[in-house]
């Protein structure tokens, strides 16, 4: 028997002092950066936001230019459309990133 997907569901997001925050269902892997396969699998689109480009560019040059960690005052800009919901908000290589999650929408 297939095992069970969970439901994803929105959360609060309640980011940390540097202005991270990850939903607790995100999954463990060393593998790849966002798993897309994994929510594919539970019926989630995604949508990346990056830092660099959508945030103020005050905010970018603190973080890229002066070395100064936080990204707490970034509202990463929604996706078009409806549902979408924030899965994570993290440093990668490349800077912060949002990641946007929403019900696969089909046509």
């Amino acid at each position: 028997m297939p095992e069970a997907k969970a439901l994803i569901q929105p959360m609060p997001v309640e980011r940390d002092d540097s202005g991270c925050w990850t939903h607790p269902a995100w999954p463990s892997t060393d593998d790849e950066l966002i798993p897309f396969v994994w929510f594919a699998d539970r019926g989630l689109e995604v949508h990346q936001r990056f830092f660099e480009g959508d945030a103020p560019e005050e905010l970018q040059a603190a973080w890229f230019l002066n070395g100064i960690p936080d990204c707490s005052a970034w509202e990463p800009s929604k996706p078009a459309g409806d549902g979408w919901f924030i899965f994570s908000i993290h440093d990668t290589e490349d800077g912060p990133i949002c990641v946007w999650v929403r019900p696969l929408v089909t046509p």
